[in-house]
């Protein structure tokens, strides 16, 4: 009987480095260096995976080395190695186990994890990263529905119905959704995830939000707001024209 993903093991070490790059971390600012994302900063380096989206090895075998998790996007990661030696990095499917053999190509089986024009794919089955760009989130998947001479029809997570050109790749399956629960258990744990402390609007400056300032300590003398001065409690939306 096939182990689901999240009994395996996934690979605690440093990732392949030639399929890795350097990230920036903004740390909440903007191109001006001002602030627009409060409470943003720090954390541990990380480096950014480079995904084969488009599955650009066409008929060649690959068999899965390893799954990783990647910290910069929900899903979980596989490590391929081609029957060339080539190595990259997919978007892990449900029900896969190391070792597995997949394919990308034409007129070949709709496996979990194979990857091939959604004309191809038989109705009723879910896939996703359609054209390399669309539903690659963790637990996503899409359904198609029909086809016909120039698109197929397929319904998105959201239950939008949706047609595609022929010849876009998919992949067969559903994107494996690791049981994890996270527990932080200190504040230094939310530093390394690049949180910092959130501060009430009270205690900052004036210049820093509309509740700051003021001798010791005041309520904001004006109703609840952001920090960009929109109400945040009951304010009324409707139009007075309309009204």
């Amino acid at each position: 009987m096939k182990a689901p993903l999240f009994d395996i093991l996934f690979w605690r070490y440093a990732p392949v480095r030639k399929l890795t790059c350097a990230t920036i971390v903004s740390s909440g600012r903007n191109n001006r260096g001002r602030i627009t994302s409060f409470h943003r900063g720090g954390g541990v380096s990380r480096r950014y995976r480079l995904i084969d989206f488009s599955r650009r090895l066409v008929e060649v075998p690959a068999a899965i080395v390893r799954f990783e998790k990647d910290p910069f996007r929900s899903a979980p990661l596989c490590l391929l190695c081609y029957s060339n030696g080539v190595l990259s990095y997919i978007l892990a499917v449900r029900d896969l186990l190391k070792g597995r053999r997949i394919l990308s190509g034409y007129n070949i089986p709709a496996e979990p994890a194979n990857a091939m024009p959604i004309s191809q794919v038989p109705l009723g089955y879910f896939i996703h990263n359609i054209a390399g760009s669309y539903i690659r989130v963790s637990g996503q998947k899409a359904q198609v529905l029909r086809h016909s001479n120039k698109a197929t029809v397929v319904r998105m997570p959201s239950q939008e119905i949706r047609s595609f050109p022929k010849n876009a790749f998919a992949t067969i399956g559903t994107i494996q959704k690791p049981r994890i629960v996270l527990s932080l258990r200190k504040a230094g744990r939310s530093r390394w995830l690049n949180r910092r402390p959130h501060v009430r609007g009270v205690a900052m400056n004036p210049i820093s939000h509309p509740h700051g300032g003021g001798e010791g300590k005041t309520s904001g003398g004006r109703p609840s707001c952001s920090p960009w001065g929109i109400l945040t409690k009951g304010y009324k939306t409707a139009i007075p024209e309309k009204m």
